[in-house]
């Protein structure tokens, strides 16, 4: 039975396409599965197959001919079979040869200009399968008489697309897929419930870390003499203790419609494990000194990177630091550790220029990011508070009074 091949749809926006090069001509034999010709779009060139073994019997489209999709370009067809009844039906034109020198140039075949429809022939069967499971008609190549698509062409089609869609899902099965830790799922959850609960409001402030980085080296040999270190973490955190002390009400939680001010200062610090971040939390920094912060804050550390640290050593905080300066960040965006309502971001400290008394200079400088709660904290009790910390880190000496 002879089989017609148009134009096929390449792709949601094609309409239409030209021929790029035959691979065979009239009269050859061709398999099912062979390569016939090779068509043209504006994006791509594709090969088409002969849907069916046969001779190639009628070429009806010329090489750069740009023609809509569906058109005809060929037919295929056992080689004593009649076809003249099907020529009568499709538009043909002459394969696309060198003209004779002096000798007029053949038409092109008459086919509809680009973008009107054309009218694609199928029996009733096949139209209400094809609209039962939404194909378009203009992608199946019809094997009936004249081109006609028939019921077999369209349940091969449905085939086909199973497979291809059946093949990316085969390939996702391969994925490695972890499950959620148990802490894993409560950060998560707690992370979401801050995210969707609190309309949180992130100030950003840079700081000239010169005499800082001259207070932790001064006091650095000291702090190892008992065996601890002395990081700028704990110097932030005594900070943030006294600007606390100052501004209450980023030291507190919102219950109901009443705001709780917790009566201790408790600092979490995030820290990094294989597992998770964790954040174990230093109590009651404000009545400590340095080199007690620094001891609580070692153990601790210690115990998060062992997986030792117990239920008290991560509960009971109300205001955590977090700090991502070692990973090379500048600023970013905290989130706020329910059911407190505020956390500190800590930038990397670099060396940028500076204007210093009109001229410019190197200085070591460190971005600082305020995330709140702006149910509780209004923007400016926020940026009294950072600037407060920025205060006491740029001219560290005014902690000498709480460093004991």
């Amino acid at each position: 039975m002879a089989t017609v091949i148009t134009m096929p749809k390449l792709g949601l926006t094609m309409t239409s396409g030209s021929v790029a090069k035959w691979h065979k001509k009239e009269g050859d034999r061709v398999e099912k599965g062979e390569v016939i010709l090779e068509v043209s779009t504006e994006k791509i060139t594709y090969k088409v197959e002969a849907p069916e073994s046969g001779v190639l019997r009628k070429i009806l489209m010329q090489l750069g001919t740009k023609v809509p999709i569906g058109t005809p370009l060929c037919i295929i067809a056992a080689p004593d079979e009649d076809i003249s009844e099907l020529l009568k039906e499709v538009p043909t034109a002459p394969a696309a040869e060198k003209p004779a020198q002096g000798a007029a140039k053949p038409a092109p075949v008459a086919a509809k200009p680009a973008g009107e429809e054309v009218l694609i022939k199928a029996t009733p069967i096949a139209k209400k399968i094809a609209k039962e499971h939404g194909i378009d008609l203009a992608l199946v190549t019809g094997t009936g008489p004249g081109g006609r698509i028939v019921e077999k062409d369209v349940l091969d089609f449905i085939e086909r697309q199973k497979a291809v869609r059946a093949k990316p899902a085969a390939e996702a099965a391969q994925l490695k897929r972890i499950a959620l830790s148990d802490v894993r799922q409560v950060i998560a959850e707690r992370m979401s419930t801050s995210w969707q609960n609190s309309p949180m409001v992130t100030l950003n402030a840079d700081v000239d870390c010169t005499l800082l980085k001259k207070l932790r080296e001064d006091l650095k040999s000291s702090f190892k003499e008992k065996g601890l270190n002395l990081s700028y973490n704990y110097i932030l955190m005594k900070a943030c203790a006294v600007a606390l002390k100052e501004q209450p009400m980023l030291n507190s939680y919102l219950e109901g419609n009443e705001v709780v001010l917790y009566d201790e200062i408790n600092i979490g610090l995030a820290v990094a494990t294989e597992e998770a971040l964790l954040v174990p939390v230093v109590k009651d920094v404000a009545g400590k000194s340095l080199y007690e912060i620094a001891s609580d804050g070692d153990a601790l550390i210690e115990k998060a990177r062992k997986g030792e640290l117990a239920i008290d050593d991560v509960t009971g905080g109300t205001f955590t630091i977090t700090n991502l300066g070692m990973f090379g960040v500048r600023d970013f965006t905290p989130i706020i550790n329910p059911p407190q309502c505020a956390i500190l971001g800590v930038g990397e400290m670099k060396d940028k220029p500076c204007v210093y008394d009109g001229q410019i200079i190197v200085k070591p400088m460190m971005t600082l990011s305020l995330t709140f709660d702006h149910r509780i904290v209004d923007g400016a009790q926020g940026a009294m508070f950072i600037r407060r910390v920025k205060e006491l880190l740029e001219n560290p000496l005014l902690l000498l009074a709480v460093l004991k």
